[in-house]
């Protein structure tokens, strides 16, 4: 689940910025929360005494109280991954955004699409921060995430195709999804997964990949990978 914190006392503003990260994130098919917090102190009760933790957390600078730039600093006292992006109507503080290792600075009325290549970079930044730790054997294994091509159940094992070996671990595919991003991990059958940036070609009821391998698509989950795959084409040729 891609959790998102939105902090903004104008009720406008965190109403019309929560519809515009819904729309991004169910196009780009992510599973994910919003929770709007209308100051800092709320912000703070739920991060501190709930330790709650937030992929994206989307700050308004200028607030009653607790300012967004003073929130920011605490929050990277314990937590340095999260992505912090302000969001505000004065360029004031820009600068001392990058005291707090901002991922961006945005002004009132925000921009969609800047917005929406922000998040997928968030995702980008995830994934290749991503490794899972798993068991074979006696032995611990490291395998980073953007290395896993898809995942298939045989018996009551998961095997994983990587771009150079394949691995195979004792367990649930639903187990090992958990631990992926599911910006890039999609369910695509009852027995495989797939990570969509290596799928090359998508036919009637089958995913043909960068190794040459057919992975099947089941009816269920066709449309559901057919446009995650667009998506990730149209944010790859907007990139170029």
């Amino acid at each position: 689940m891609y959790e998102v914190a939105l902090c903004e006392d104008e009720e406008v503003f965190a109403s019309a910025h929560k519809k515009i990260c819904h729309e991004i994130l169910s196009k780009m098919n992510i599973e994910h929360n919003i929770t709007i917090f209308k100051s800092g102190a709320e912000f703070l009760s739920c991060f501190e005494s709930e330790s709650k933790s937030f992929d994206l957390i989307l700050l308004d600078i200028i607030m009653d109280g607790l300012s967004g730039m003073e929130l920011a600093k605490t929050i990277r006292k314990s937590d340095s991954d999260a992505a912090i992006i302000f969001i505000t109507s004065s360029r004031e503080y820009v600068f001392e955004g990058y005291d707090v290792g901002a991922l961006h600075y945005l002004t009132k009325p925000v921009d969609k699409t800047v917005l929406k290549n922000l998040i997928r970079k968030n995702c980008d930044d995830k994934l290749k921060k991503t490794v899972l730790i798993l068991k074979s054997g006696e032995l611990n294994h490291r395998i980073s995430a953007g290395d896993i091509i898809s995942l298939e159940t045989i018996g009551r094992k998961v095997e994983l195709t990587l771009k150079n070996k394949t691995f195979n671990w004792k367990g649930k595919l639903t187990d090992v999804l958990k631990m992926l991003p599911n910006a890039y991990f999609l369910r695509c059958h009852q027995s495989f997964a797939i990570n969509i940036l290596y799928i090359r070609e998508i036919t009637r009821f089958e995913a043909i990949v960068e190794n040459g391998n057919k992975i099947p698509i089941s009816r269920m989950y066709l449309k559901d990978v057919q446009n995650a795959f667009l998506h990730c084409m149209q944010n790859a040729d907007g990139n170029r």
